[in-house]
């Protein structure tokens, strides 16, 4: 990895675009291997004052203004470039995509736009415990560019991969995993085209002794992928539900589905049913995902702030069967909300409470097709923490308050982990 980057910075003006977690990583590894004409960070926020005057620091509201002035950019998840980046003179590149290049052969991609990281997690957790040489990184919060010198030859490397790590990517893993394909960061790609287009280059770029791993509902078109595809079921299972296995916290049977992705791709490396089944037993449910807090008043507890989509919130409310009570909004992206507004009014629930903006949309979309008699179980209450309050106070005894926002999280809370902090904090557990 360290000679790739080393052939790629000699001698060149170096930018890394973005100085929050993976920037900083870029930054390390260019630092090691040296040889550059110069290094410098560029980020629409205040850089920490360690660097040293050697490194220009360019930063506000003109920050992508500079990329031209250098020959190699390092670009960082999630910044939004201006222009396409054929446009550009300077080359600009990511981890992702010089992982990929060195390491792709024995690397496992995860993408799609829900349950990537309880996947790559599951999927790397049981691995593990098979006594598989195993390494994890990626879009779940360690920067890929860390683990490599910890990778031999033989090392599986598990690889969550967002849209924004796959955007400009044209290298691929060997094996790719292609959960699902919804709404989501429209706010980001204007189209949901973009978006997919983003997450589609998981396959594009592999070859034909490669494997994709995909979802029968979102399958290549002919000739977009050289790779075998497995069409993925959840009957690929050697069990029908996680109530067979003593232990297994998953729920869902979006969640039976994420397994089966798992369980297909741990055949390939010889790994038995009954270790698949013990292994599967030991894995615990990742914070903020459908995850159970607890009871409290005789009322359950579960927080899956990490919902962002329609899909994911009916998933969640499908998945408990005693939901009673579903907190939804919060920032508007532009998806379609109709599917939630068709599914809700099928439900059992008690108590709809709906907040922020997203919230808003779905309010004024109900009160156009749900009836005057569920319209008595839709409150709209602006924040979270008053939400919780309304749902304490009248959830029944023996159901289910779940949080599960189908919006993205950013405008009121720093991130979904610290919204499904506040949400534990609020009904006081």
């Amino acid at each position: 990895m360290k000679e790739t980057i080393r052939n790629l910075v000699k001698d060149k003006k170096v930018l890394i675009l973005g100085y929050g977690r993976e920037g900083q990583s870029s930054f390390r590894m260019v630092s090691s291997v040296g040889g550059y004409a110069c290094l410098d960070i560029a980020d629409a926020n205040a850089v920490s004052s360690d660097l040293t005057s050697s490194h220009k620091v360019i930063t506000g509201a003109s920050y992508l203004d500079c990329l031209n002035d250098y020959d190699v950019v390092f670009k960082s998840p999630g910044i939004v470039l201006p222009k396409d980046i054929s446009n550009y003179s300077c080359r600009i590149t990511c981890q992702a995509d010089l992982f990929l290049e060195v390491y792709g052969a024995q690397t496992i991609g995860i993408t799609g736009t829900k349950g990537k990281s309880t996947t790559s997690s599951l999927l790397y957790h049981i691995l593990k415990e098979c006594g598989k040489d195993v390494l994890f990184g990626g879009n779940i919060g360690i920067p890929i560019f860390d683990i490599t010198d910890q990778i031999h030859p033989r090392t599986i490397i598990v690889f969550e991969l967002s849209c924004h790590q796959l955007e400009y990517a044209k290298f691929a893993p060997s094996k790719a995993i292609l959960l699902n394909l919804y709404e989501d960061h429209l706010d980001h790609y204007g189209t949901v085209e973009k978006y997919w287009n983003a997450k589609k280059n998981i396959y594009r770029n592999q070859g034909y002794c490669d494997f994709l791993f995909c979802n029968p509902d979102f399958l290549p078109a002919t000739g977009e992928c050289k790779a075998t595809v497995i069409k993925v079921k959840s009957q690929d299972l050697p069990f029908n539900s996680f109530e067979e296995i003593p232990g297994v916290t998953l729920r869902g049977t979006h969640n039976l589905f994420n397994t089966a992705f798992v369980y297909d791709v741990c055949r390939r490396y010889d790994i038995s049913d009954q270790d698949f089944k013990a292994a599967l037993a030991t894995f615990k449910t990742l914070a903020h995902r459908l995850q159970y807090l607890g009871k409290l008043d005789e009322i359950d507890y579960y927080d899956d702030s990490i919902s962002t989509t329609v899909e994911s919130a009916i998933s969640a409310v499908r998945a408990i069967p005693n939901a009673g009570t579903l907190l939804l909004g919060g920032m508007d992206r532009g998806i379609d909300y109709d599917p939630l507004v068709e599914f809700l009014p099928t439900t059992r629930l008690e108590h709809i409470i709906l907040m922020y903006d997203s919230g808003k949309v779905i309010l004024e979309k109900l009160k156009t097709t749900a009836s005057p008699s569920f319209m008595e179980k839709v409150h709209y209450i602006q924040d979270l923490k008053d939400a919780c309050a309304f749902a304490k106070a009248n959830a029944s005894k023996g159901t289910a308050v779940i949080l599960s926002p189908a919006s993205a999280s950013y405008g009121v809370f720093k991130n979904f982990e610290q919204r499904g902090d506040f949400f534990k904090e609020y009904v006081g557990l």
